[in-house]
């Protein structure tokens, strides 16, 4: 439904609503929340998208619903003292927000069907909840080991076993443990369990100058540093009513194709590196790293970070550059095109990732997957054509997707996104018709006001709440990271599959352990 006409109907039924840009607030009390919810979903074929909880004077939690067709979002609120209403037996994927608000929170989750820890790992203290006001910023949580122990699912039946992988690996990689089921070689069941290195990041964000925040958002997931910067600036800008020019608009493109292009291509080289196909690997690691070094010669961060701000850009840019990119591009495409067709077309390759890793498509929308995850398995939906922001409703019309949901599809999807980035930044480069000088103004925030920004990054949907505060910092930060949903889908994928099959299925992901690390 389009927006306005949702504004007409909530209003008819009796709702109070507050709208501002593409956002609708709507307050409502705590027993009439799963009915509220579950109608304004069904009847007008809204989407979840995140639960959070914030404090002001009370608890207020807050669901977040989008309409993907007409690009906006409801936000749906109520106020509590210590415990909330749990809406898992209608969004199966409510379970994850509604245990980290419990663990970070201290709320009490009324009639849920998984209330396990998710945050609080045994060695944590029992009785401390680090996102209420009262826990002071710097204040350390200590290891007592006061946590009631994480109970997993038993074997069931006979010839079962389990085999525990994680939390920590042979290799650089973060914290996560993955507890398998098998029968034989098959595996039945998979558990993962991340969260082993919270940051405190939300936290963090309440206690620093709004001029300085972009600094820590791009340090939740350092793959995405470029995205996780838009969606700040998308975030103060919404607050401050402030529009960039089409250059500007156009120069953020650029950095977020280039960020998508180095991580795509490292990707689909670690799903031939899964399957000992090492000349692509090398050949893909090579061309990931000339983008890198093209980011460094661009803006001095092979990362893109400290570029994307506020109500501007923080570089120069100019036919120097432009011909920089394209000189490169044009280097890399003709043969990065020749390797993804050898590999495709590789017998021994398609041997082992065509009907490998399925997720079909109703387990997909359970499991609220988006981005590549999601698209290999029929949702079409990409936030740049949704919500349109930057100049993606001008150069991007169309949604790339698959239906079959395996390790093929992601690969397929992902080789094509690589393509259709060299096209965007092209393409692109075409509203730039002078240089861009450097600027970074001075953001001043008014207290009160609250904003939602969304981006598509490598991983999916990210979805970022503000709410400001006094001494121009914010209230609340809330991060719905695309990795905090999307990760449930590989315990789907790898059911049935042999155990060798796992880090295949795992690569075709490659989910961000950082990003719930926040």
């Amino acid at each position: 439904m389009r927006f306005i006409l949702l504004q007409e109907e909530l209003k008819k039924l009796g709702y109070k609503i507050r709208v501002k840009n593409n956002e609708i607030y709507l307050e409502t009390k705590m027993t009439d929340i799963k009915n509220t919810v579950s109608k304004l979903m069904n009847n007008y074929k809204l989407n979840f998208v995140a639960e959070f909880c914030r404090e002001d004077k009370q608890f207020i939690i807050s669901i977040i619903l989008s309409d993907r067709k007409h690009g906006y979002f409801l936000s749906i609120y109520y106020s509590t003292q210590d415990k909330f209403i749990s809406l898992q037996d209608i969004i199966y994927q409510s379970h994850l927000f509604e245990r980290e608000i419990a663990d970070l929170y201290g709320l009490n989750i009324l009639w849920g069907r998984d209330t396990r820890n998710i945050v609080k790992h045994e060695i944590w203290e029992k009785e401390v909840f680090p996102l209420r006001k009262n826990f002071k910023y710097g204040q350390k949580i200590k290891d007592k080991n006061e946590v009631c122990e994480y109970k997993f699912k038993p074997v069931a039946g006979e010839g079962g076993y389990q085999i525990a992988v994680g939390p920590v690996h042979a290799g650089i990689i973060e914290p996560g443990h993955f507890r398998f089921t098998a029968m034989g070689e098959q595996i039945e069941n998979l558990e993962i369990r991340l969260m082993y290195k919270h940051r405190g990041i939300e936290k963090i964000c309440e206690n620093i100058d709004a001029n300085k925040l972009n600094l820590m958002f791009e340090r939740v997931a350092g793959e995405s540093s470029a995205a996780y910067g838009e969606a700040y600036a998308q975030l103060i800008e919404k607050l401050t009513d402030f529009i960039v020019t089409d250059e500007i608009k156009a120069l953020r493109v650029i950095l977020l194709e280039l960020e998508r292009i180095y991580n795509y291509l490292d990707d689909i080289g670690g799903v031939c590196v899964d399957i000992g196909f090492s000349y692509p690997a090398k050949k893909f690691g090579y061309f990931s790293e000339k983008i890198h070094q093209l980011c460094e010669r661009l803006t001095g961060s092979r990362f893109l970070r400290n570029v994307i701000v506020p109500c501007g850009i923080n570089m120069n840019f100019s036919s120097t550059q432009i011909e920089d990119i394209l000189n490169t591009l044009n280097s890399i495409k003709p043969r990065m095109n020749d390797v993804i067709e050898m590999v495709i077309n590789s017998v021994s390759f398609l041997d082992r990732v065509e009907n490998t890793g399925l997720v079909y498509n109703e387990k997909a929308k359970r499991l609220c997957m988006t981005g590549i995850a999601g698209r290999a398995s029929g949702i079409i939906y990409d936030a740049r054509t949704s919500f349109k922001y930057e100049i993606y409703k001008e150069i991007k019309k169309n949604v790339n997707s698959l239906e079959l949901g395996g390790v093929f599809e992601r690969f397929k999807l992902k080789s094509a996104e690589i393509k259709d980035a060299f096209d965007f930044i092209e393409k692109s480069i075409k509203y730039i018709k002078n240089d861009i000088n450097k600027n970074k103004p001075e953001i001043k925030l008014e207290k009160g006001k609250e904003a939602i920004a969304i981006v598509e990054t490598v991983k999916g949907e990210l979805v970022v709440y503000g709410k400001t505060d006094d001494d121009n910092k914010f209230s609340r930060i809330y991060f719905k990271a695309p990795s905090f949903t999307n990760w449930d889908g590989l315990t789907y994928a790898v059911l049935n599959e042999v155990v060798p099959d796992f880090p295949l299925c795992n690569k075709s992901f490659n989910m961000s352990y950082s990003e719930n690390d926040k």
